[in-house]
């Protein structure tokens, strides 16, 4: 009889540790996939804001040389 209660209490130490090892590896997934998101996130911003700053410069850029001086001269440019 004993030795059925240790049996059942092995196996029992041994689910708890298989499900502590489980809940481990997808805590450790989920950070990694968290700190990923967030570098993407880094990098769509760095992306927006230079694409942001060229399509302003386009926009507000000189038409002419006299205009690029002009503004070279008033230190806009």
């Amino acid at each position: 009889m004993t030795a059925y209660f240790w049996g059942a209490l092995a196996i029992i130490a041994i689910g708890a540790l298989i499900a502590l090892v489980v809940y481990a590896t997808k805590a450790g997934r989920n950070a990694q996939s968290v700190a990923t998101d967030k570098a993407a996130v880094g990098d769509a911003q760095a992306e927006t804001a230079t694409t942001e700053s060229m399509a302003k410069a386009q926009a507000e850029g000189p038409q002419s040389k006299d205009q690029l001086l002009d503004r070279l001269d008033a230190g806009t440019g």
